[in-house]
């Protein structure tokens, strides 16, 4: 007998014990078949009731009861010729069997079966979810991969092709990716190509409009200047002619001589708006405190002008283009700042040299001048901007509205030095 099975008996209908088997050595307790409990009693008094197999609990053992069931024919010999609906099956008891257990052994076996079928469920479990990770890995690695890579485009990195094995939706994702990114590539080197002729050609337009300046500003210097003070020299002689006999004509030739000097004064002072010959004369800081003085003179504004020993540091094109961005400022701050106090500033630096210009004007909002078309927002700050890169140099331009604006230059020595 199997470990756990103690006692194997079989009864007839009428409750007599017909066979029983049991393991050696169980105690009398169990041995015994005369002294039946009063619930073996009534079962085996009622076995003819007994349809199904039950089982019932004891403080060692448990009993398992099940009914011996016998009996199969036809309703009669003519159902051979009808179909399976006319067979009927009739059981019937003709005894019942009794096998009993240890219980401590069956809980026993009963938890070690448990634990191995947690065991068995665990694994399952574990390799399932493993097979599903590698699945899931699979698909989701490639996509990772895009987001990436899509990521980094959108900032400007650059991104190599992603490749994927298998041959999905995903391998054609990829390849799209891939198509897109080369394209955006030959775009990039195209846009940086263009960019680039678009600078030197920015730069020799400058350059053009410098020459220009100083062609126009000689010929007025030279052309205007001149007539301009032989016409005063011929009212001068006119006036001294005339004499105090007829004072109002000689008082029309004051005012005719006071207003040629204003003349020539404004033809001087766009000659060298145009192309200051200071700037070659006597350098970079006398330039700029003139082109200061002048400003203030004309615009009845307060400046303060704060400038360290910056003549000889850099080249005459250079000096040209960091005048041209002060006078540009300036004229800013003159069209639209409604400002009455300016500081100028010029700090020079072991490495780089550093130029300020501060209003307390209106301001103005940064982000939206910026965001203007080119042909709406002007242009002065795209010169100014344009001239800082030609230098190398970093250009700031802050300003809040109402709280004035500030311009920021910084030029690495070394840079057109």
């Amino acid at each position: 007998m199997q470990e756990g099975l103690l006692e194997a008996s079989i009864y007839n209908l009428k409750g007599d014990l017909l066979k029983k088997e049991e393991r050696p050595g169980i105690s009398k307790q169990k041995e015994s078949t005369q002294d039946h409990t009063q619930s073996e009693k009534r079962i085996l008094g009622n076995i003819e009731k007994v349809v199904s197999p039950f089982h019932v609990e004891q403080e060692e053992t448990l009993q398992f009861w099940a009914p011996v069931l016998s009996g199969s024919e036809f309703s009669g010999e003519e159902a051979l010729f009808f179909g399976e609906d006319a067979i009927q099956r009739k059981d019937s008891p003709i005894g019942i069997v009794r096998i009993t257990v240890d219980r401590n052994i069956l809980q026993t076996r009963l938890t070690g079966l448990l634990l191995r079928s947690i065991l068995i469920g665990t694994t399952s479990l574990l390799v399932g979810f493993g097979a599903i990770y590698l699945i899931v890995n699979g698909v989701t690695k490639p996509l990772k991969r895009l987001t990436e890579g899509v990521t980094l485009l959108g900032m400007g990195g650059k991104v190599e092709k992603i490749s994927v094995e298998t041959r999905d939706e995903i391998w054609r994702l990829a390849g799209a990716f891939n198509t897109m990114s080369e394209s955006l590539k030959e775009r990039e080197k195209e846009l940086r190509a263009s960019e680039k002729r678009l600078r030197s050609l920015s730069s020799e337009l400058l350059k053009a409009q410098e020459k220009e300046r100083k062609r126009l500003s000689n010929e007025i210097h030279d052309e205007f200047g001149q007539r301009l003070a032989l016409l005063k020299h011929r009212l001068r002689s006119i006036e001294r002619e005339i004499g105090d006999h007829q004072p109002s004509l000689r008082k029309e030739c004051e005012e005719t001589s006071r207003f040629v000097d204003e003349t020539i004064d404004s033809v001087r002072r766009i000659s060298r708006d145009l192309s200051p010959s200071i700037l070659e004369d006597l350098g970079l800081s006398a330039a700029l405190r003139w082109l200061l003085d002048s400003f203030a003179e004309r615009r009845s504004i307060q400046i303060s002008f704060d400038v360290d020993g910056i003549d000889g540091l850099f080249s005459q094109e250079t000096q040209t283009n960091l005048y041209r961005i002060s006078q540009e400022a300036l004229t800013n701050i003159g069209r639209h700042a409604e400002a009455s106090r300016i500081r100028f500033a010029v700090q020079k630096n072991e490495n780089h040299v550093s130029f300020v210009v501060e209003d307390n004007g209106k301001g103005f909002d940064v982000t939206q001048i910026k965001s203007r078309l080119s042909h709406e927002k002007g242009m002065g700050l795209a010169a100014m901007a344009e001239r800082a890169h030609m230098l190398g140099a970093t250009f700031h331009i802050s300003s809040l509205l109402g709280e004035g604006t500030s311009i920021f230059l910084k030029i690495p020595l070394g840079k057109g030095a």
